[in-house]
């Protein structure tokens, strides 16, 4: 027995190297630094997780109410009122994340626990992909340990990654999928983005910046050496992503839904999703609505749980005050270097063919540009947490300038002290519960 678990370990190991053959704690003090920074990343989102009790947060009230549905379970009325116990009721967004959710409860109980916990676990994992990614992309530990330090301290990232809300699925696996294509894994990579799509549909951005970034990844290095460019190499390895992911998601959305949504055809249910996303349309946007170009402005925060308490004294308020505060908003030290530091990226991306600096440029075109001309021409609603998968490129890009520019180490330093500072303003918790 005690040689079949030895073994069983020895082989459970030997596949989790070659997954992650660039982290080395034991031998890498960049590695051992991350690890503390990851713990605290963690601690972070775990604390006080059933906090405040009783509370749905934002868009909780669906997706909790959307898990127990799935599940058979009580839930509130109000949320898609006569939907079929056991089939899922929220048909515009593909089952993954859901069924995540409701896999959780059933697992932990109906309680904030099990609501929370998947999101907790995939958040952080979420930063642990993100530094191997860099590591294996730009062979630079400093670079990787400063991102991944920026998206830990991510407010907007932070909040997401303990609620019950679909994002950080999403960019759990567009991470896994990025990290697997830098890795040569092209099969995993591309079942990682399907994956990522089949979470929420924005996951589709993944894929398109993978594409987007082989072509001219490999044209710039054509260029470099001086080389023809092999469009028919290039076009043949597109070739094979694209069918791997474009399968990937059928048989996904065929799997799914045969079972948890009701459709029996994928098609069917993906032209639901175009139609439903197609009406959502206004001239000018309201309330927590807001344009893309706000989102860089840090514009239209969203209050996603507000809870104020009022201090009374003979029968008479005398004070107010903020107990939590979860927001949708991002650390305005973070956000508000987004346009200089991808200026600078694409910059060193031309001027020295950078590897690195070029996925954050195509990484931010590519998911965060197409929603201009979404709400400029099709008037498109949106909100400001749309551009939580553009976060880290924007990690990639302000680490980029400080792990260049060595003379700017000690600006560094200051500059990680605002932003813990900025995290710690917007955490959701102004008083111990």
């Amino acid at each position: 027995m005690n040689y079949l678990v030895l073994s069983s370990i020895t082989y459970w190991n030997q596949i989790i190297l070659k997954l992650f053959d660039n982290f080395d704690p034991k031998k890498d003090l960049y590695d051992r630094i991350f690890i503390c920074l990851l713990a605290l990343g963690f601690l972070l989102r775990i604390i006080w997780l059933d906090k405040p009790e009783g509370s749905l947060i934002f868009d909780e009230k669906y997706y909790v109410n959307i898990a127990r549905i799935i599940l058979k379970l009580p839930h509130d009325p109000d949320v898609y009122e006569g939907a079929t116990l056991g089939l899922d009721p929220n048909q515009e967004h593909p089952f993954l994340a859901k069924g995540i959710i409701a896999l959780s409860i059933s697992l932990l109980g109906d309680n904030a626990w099990g609501w929370r916990i998947p999101s907790v676990i995939l958040g952080t994992l979420s930063i642990f992909l993100f530094y191997l990614l860099i590591k294996k992309l730009s062979n630079k530990n400093e670079l990787a340990l400063l991102s991944a330090f920026l998206m830990t301290f991510s407010n907007l990232i932070f909040v997401h990654s303990r609620i019950a809300t679909l994002d950080i699925f999403m960019l759990f696996f567009m991470l896994l999928g990025f990290y697997w294509y830098f890795t040569n894994k092209i099969f995993l990579s591309s079942f990682a983005l399907a994956l990522s799509t089949m979470s929420k549909l924005n996951g589709m951005f993944g894929f398109f910046t993978i594409i987007i970034f082989h072509f001219v990844f490999s044209f710039f290095e054509s260029r470099k050496y001086g080389k023809k460019f092999n469009w028919t190499k290039t076009l043949n390895w597109v070739g094979r992503y694209s069918i791997i992911y474009f399968v990937s998601v059928f048989l996904l959305f065929l799997l799914l839904d045969w079972f948890w949504v009701g459709y029996k055809n994928p098609f069917d249910h993906l032209a639901y999703i175009y139609n439903y996303n197609m009406a959502l349309t206004r001239e000018v946007l309201e309330d927590i609505e807001s344009y893309p170009w706000q989102w860089l402005l840090n514009e239209v925060r969203i209050p996603y749980l507000i809870v104020n308490v009022d201090v009374s004294s003979d029968s008479q308020v005398i004070e107010t005050y903020t107990s939590v505060a979860f927001q949708g908003v991002m650390n305005p030290f973070i956000i508000f270097l987004a346009i200089p530091s991808i200026i600078y990226s694409a910059y060193t991306a031309i001027k020295i063919y950078d590897k690195t600096a070029l996925f954050a440029v195509i990484l931010f075109s590519t998911i965060y540009l197409p929603y201009y001309p979404a709400s400029l021409i099709s008037h498109r609603i949106m909100y400001l947490f749309y551009f939580l998968p553009t976060i880290p490129s924007i990690c990639i890009a302000i680490s980029n300038i400080f792990a260049y520019q060595r003379s700017l180490r000690i600006i560094f330093l200051i500059y990680a002290i605002a932003v813990i500072i900025g995290f710690a303003f917007l955490f959701p918790f102004k008083t111990f519960p």
